[in-house]
């Protein structure tokens, strides 16, 4: 699977690099088209790496939503910074930093259930002292 990650980042930096040089408004797509095709192959061990994460957190007995809301986290956080990185190597450092923001903001916005839950807990805890 390495191999196969590997072999897809080489040709998607040399066609990188030659678009670049020739056609650059091609050569942004050239990178999308790369990240798709690795998110992809990837794909399979996301599912296995869902899978888990659900089983372990029913084990544990916290509650299931809460394991959507931190996968959809994780899901923002990478998509954010592959956006991120895609504009700083465009020379879009501006474009990077409020792409970087808004991921922030979104992270927040979905985390907002769990912050609750943890208010609620400690509110719960302080009145029972």
């Amino acid at each position: 699977m390495i191999f196969k990650l590997l072999g897809v980042a080489a040709v998607g930096v040399v066609a990188y690099g030659l678009l670049r040089a020739y056609k650059p408004e091609y050569a942004v797509l050239s990178e999308v088209g790369c990240a798709a095709v690795l998110f992809f192959l990837i794909s399979g061990e996301l599912e296995n790496v869902t899978a888990f994460f659900t089983r372990t957190m029913a084990a544990s007995g916290a509650d299931l939503s809460f394991s959507g809301i931190l996968l959809k986290v994780l899901g923002v956080a990478l998509v954010t910074q592959f956006a991120a990185d895609a504009a700083r190597d465009n020379a879009q450092q501006a474009l990077a930093q409020k792409i970087e923001f808004a991921g922030k903001v979104l992270i927040l916005a979905l985390a907002l259930p769990i912050l609750k839950a943890i208010l609620q807990m400690i509110s719960e805890f302080s009145n029972n002292l």
